[in-house]
């Protein structure tokens, strides 16, 4: 019985991570709609692209608090009617004053329902004793993965408008069902005084946590990367119009759904350092092959560069697909505080240095080209062995 029980909790996990990344996913392959609406530079539009960065780290000083103190049913329920709110804003919206506002509010509630998932992931995983939490994030990636195909086959066919706001009302609809739905076994609010955290708390440990905090960030930048340029470097530098340029993150969000559903089967084989090492070299190496070569060969042939573009970010994500949830699994294990609050601190590092990273890559494409600022994040991805101590004891 109890085993029936938690496997229905899990596919309610499982729905709800899907959701989250079909809806925040949903228009990354419309960017140059978005863009194009705004009348910005690639400098311009890169800048008000990494506010979010400042909404969520906002946001994260109190979530892991706010978790803690009421629980992840009402965070999760506040956090979705704000993505969905914000997202519908960001599409139709023609002012630069008004998509910066509500980047930020998108930003801030991406990382409350992210820190509240979590922290349901990984109280599911502790009650159960089953490894869970790799797997959750393959369904974040499925998500991505369909939503990106969708709004492929929706550019040109369907206005930007009106696929985004009927997808997420429609999400919305479905998440606030899910939450009900797991119930008694959402994470309660905290009714122990002796267990009560502060937001200071997010502080502490933060220089033991620095390997962590440096593996995260090496690891998830190539990801930030491609979701907010390859549809703009396909459309403006390669020359590929239509939902065409969609297809390598498409494929790029496949290779990480595999790798993130099939990596466990490495891990009775593999040590996890090694895993880590192998992939993140294998995935710089190719990301950086496939620039290279679009550099030599020219883009006259199109159909040609898209093929290559294609093969090159699938394998590059591939290697890189279950970097991001081992960093996250490492920390939680070294760490005596609520998985909340260790979800929260290390989002929190993330967010500031990807802000700071987003602008430099932004800036980057404006002065030179975009082919030349996707080379920043390869040579992070490329150092992620120098953290491979944070996994030793794993």
């Amino acid at each position: 019985m109890e085993t029936t029980v938690a496997n229905k909790e899990l596919n309610y996990l499982k729905a709800l991570f899907f959701l989250f990344g079909f809806l925040v996913m949903s228009w990354l392959p419309r960017f140059p709609e978005v863009k194009a609406n705004l009348g910005l530079s690639n400098g311009a539009f890169g800048s008000l692209m990494s506010v979010s960065a400042i909404g969520a780290v906002i946001s994260l000083f109190t979530v892991g608090q706010l978790v803690h103190i009421f629980g992840t049913k009402l965070i999760l329920r506040v956090a979705a009617v704000f993505m969905t709110g914000s997202l519908i804003l960001l599409t139709n919206t023609h002012s630069p004053l008004v998509f910066l506002i509500c980047n930020l509010a998108q930003g801030a509630a991406i990382s409350a329902f992210h820190v509240s998932i979590n922290a349901q992931g990984f109280n599911f995983q502790d009650r159960t004793k089953r490894h869970v939490v790799t797997l959750l994030s393959g369904f974040w990636s499925s998500g991505a993965l369909i939503t990106a195909i969708i709004s492929g086959l929706f550019v040109d066919r369907i206005s930007l408008s009106w696929h985004v706001c009927s997808l997420a009302l429609v999400v919305l609809t479905l998440m606030l069902f899910m939450v009900t739905a797991i119930g008694e076994n959402l994470l309660k609010p905290n009714k122990n005084v002796e267990t009560e955290y502060r937001t200071s708390d997010l502080f502490k440990g933060l220089k033991i946590d620095g390997v962590i905090s440096g593996a995260l960030f090496c690891a998830g930048l190539l990801e930030f990367s491609v979701g907010d340029w390859s549809a703009i470097y396909l459309k403006e530098d390669i020359g590929i119009k239509g939902g065409f340029n969609a297809l390598p993150y498409i494929l790029f969000t496949f290779a990480m759904i595999i790798g993130r559903l099939s990596v466990h089967r490495l891990f009775g084989k593999y040590q996890i350092r090694f895993l880590v090492k192998v992939g993140s070299i294998f995935s710089g190496v190719s990301f950086l092959s496939g620039l290279i070569i679009i550099r030599i060969i020219g883009v006259g042939n199109k159909p040609l560069a898209l093929v290559i573009l294609s093969v090159c970010f699938l394998m590059a994500r591939l290697g890189s697909s279950f970097l991001a949830p081992s960093v996250m699994n490492a920390a939680n294990s070294r760490s005596d505080s609520p998985s909340s609050f260790v979800v929260a601190q290390l989002a929190l590092i993330n967010n500031l240095t990807v802000f700071l990273m987003r602008l430099v890559i932004a800036w980057t494409a404006q002065a030179f080209s975009l082919s030349i600022a996707l080379l920043i994040p390869v040579f992070f991805v490329l150092s992620v062995p120098f953290f491979a101590k944070a996994f030793k004891n794993v």
